[in-house]
């Protein structure tokens, strides 16, 4: 399958000059997380909606973060790809590079965008095609053993464990290791802007991880095929899921990155 078959053709797009407020605007108008960026008709850039987290937070107290022009804050340069590219081939550097979203380029002429969902929906529906001689399951593409948190610790030091391991999402467990929700950087960039920053300030909020967590969250078994995780991911817009045995306990977690590097093989 070629990506030209799964993209989305005529995307939405802002111009590097408008304000950070208007690229805000148009993507909860339109449901949509990213806004290629051109300038005289040239892509430049992509704005996602982390980047205008971001920038939100790191305006801290300046009321009129919305002014900033979107060219300030965009990410660049951009992962793009052809319409004759593969799916495989695009599903695999979306995993590598980490990416939400992927313009799609001819002869220096966007005609299109492809996101994590989309991707992910498509290979969901490969993979269904006439069945492989073994079907990869959740087991397959987990990260075994991850970290995770109590719901009663600080926002703050959870942070800190997220950002000192390098991870984007902590299982958080009560004291019998029931897995009773998901603690994101997306949570916490929601919840009080920039991480980094809200771990260095340790300010007078006493935010803790309980009153950011996302709830509830649905475990997966270990033995779930992998085809309808990714289904998950493109259906519910999430980063991660944990994964248990067949007890119920918590013995992985699986992201889209993992679903993708996956499926692309």
């Amino acid at each position: 399958m070629k990506i030209r078959e799964v993209m989305r053709p005529g995307p939405l797009t802002i111009a590097a000059t408008e304000s950070l407020g208007a690229a805000q605007r148009m993507m909860a108008r339109s449901h949509v997380r990213h806004l290629p960026v051109i300038d005289k008709d040239t892509l430049v850039g992509l704005l996602s909606e982390r980047d205008v987290l971001a920038a939100r937070a790191r305006a801290g107290a300046d009321e009129d973060w919305w002014a900033q022009p979107v060219g300030s804050v965009m990410s660049m340069p951009v992962h793009t790809a052809s319409p004759e590219d593969s799916l495989t081939e695009v599903a695999g550097r979306m995993a590598a590079n980490k990416l939400g979203a992927m313009p799609i380029v001819e002869l220096g002429k966007l005609l299109g965008i492809a996101t994590v969902s989309d991707v992910l929906d498509a290979e969901v529906r490969e993979a269904m095609a006439p069945a492989p001689i073994r079907v990869a399951i959740a087991a397959d593409a987990m990260t075994p053993w991850p970290y995770t948190v109590d719901p009663d610790v600080l926002l703050g030091d959870a942070v800190a464990k997220m950002f000192n391991h390098h991870i984007r999402h902590l299982p958080v467990v009560d004291s019998r290791s029931n897995i009773v929700g998901m603690l994101s950087e997306r949570d916490v960039r929601t919840a009080v802007g920039d991480p980094m920053q809200y771990v260095e300030m340790r300010g007078p909020v006493r935010l803790r991880v309980k009153d950011v967590m996302t709830r509830p969250v649905v475990a997966v078994p270990f033995d779930r095929p992998l085809v309808e995780i990714a289904r998950a991911f493109a259906d519910h817009q999430i980063g991660a899921l944990p994964i248990v045995d067949k007890f119920g306990a918590l013995i992985g977690i699986v992201s889209y990155v993992d679903t993708l590097r996956m499926l692309a093989r």
